[in-house]
């Protein structure tokens, strides 16, 4: 039984595709799922993409930060005066 995991992809393939002969509705909805798949990884690629631009907006400048008296490539909050204790 050790050997199972050889022949279990071929034997779920086999099967399936004698359930999608039996009854094609079954692939109509294999390829829905498929185009639903790829739209939400197309989605999150995007989402990703995104994020990375807008983290690495302004990485090519070196600026000195005034409130905390350092060189730094991130982008410090702008708090209220009431936060810095001024």
């Amino acid at each position: 039984m050790r050997d199972i995991k050889y022949y279990l992809p071929g034997t779920i393939l086999i099967v399936m595709a004698i359930m999608i002969m039996a009854v094609p509705e079954i692939l109509v909805a294999l390829v829905a799922v498929f185009i639903v798949m790829a739209g939400i990884g197309a989605l999150y690629l995007g989402h990703i993409l995104r994020r990375s631009g807008m983290e690495s907006r302004g990485l090519e400048e070196l600026r000195f930060d005034d409130v905390t008296n350092t060189w730094g490539f991130t982008r410090i909050p702008e708090y209220k005066r009431w936060f810095r204790g001024l």
